[in-house]
């Protein structure tokens, strides 16, 4: 029997995150502005069970797992922003639209890739001394896939990094 190799925590700090619109020829970053991203699975749901005409009962089917986008990002609404480097910004315009996203929570960390539909983010907030922020959970196309080397950002269907599965693997 072998020894276990320990877990190995991840910190996400210093990570990289950014968004490609399909008309972008490049991705735009936006690594300096969210307080927190997780891209975050909610089960299935099962459907309800059908009588039929015999008396037989069919199961409902579960439906797939449903991913999200949560994120937390400060606003940078600055009026000289004409490039839209603001997340916020950059949300307003491309509201609607499934863009692809990179996320690597640390520079240690696998790099995740996927496509997500932008919804606009909340602009302002209270009055004082605290930065406000804005929060959102976008709606993923599917899980997310670990960004590899063949796979670019940009593409619409990003490549899976095979792993061995099933018995003896």
């Amino acid at each position: 029997m072998s020894t276990p190799i320990p877990p190995t925590a991840t910190r996400v700090r210093k990570g990289a995150f950014s968004l490609q619109a399909d008309s972008a020829p490049t991705p735009t970053p936006f690594s300096c502005q969210p307080t927190a991203v997780a891209l975050s699975p909610e089960a299935g749901d099962k459907g309800d069970a059908v009588e039929v005409l015999c008396g037989q009962v069919i199961d409902g089917e579960v439906s797939p797992t449903k991913w999200t986008m949560k994120l937390t990002s400060i606003q940078s609404i600055e009026a000289e922003d004409d490039v839209k480097t603001s997340l916020v910004m950059y949300a307003l315009v491309h509201d609607g639209e499934t863009v692809t996203f990179v996320v690597q929570p640390s520079p240690t960390a696998k790099a995740w890739t996927g496509r997500v539909t932008v919804i606009a983010l909340a602009i302002g907030g209270e009055v004082g001394g605290t930065p406000p922020v804005s929060e959102a959970e976008w709606p993923m196309v599917g899980p997310p896939v670990e960004k590899t080397d063949e796979a670019p950002a940009a593409d619409k269907t990003p490549a899976v990094k095979a792993t061995p599965s099933g018995p003896g693997a």
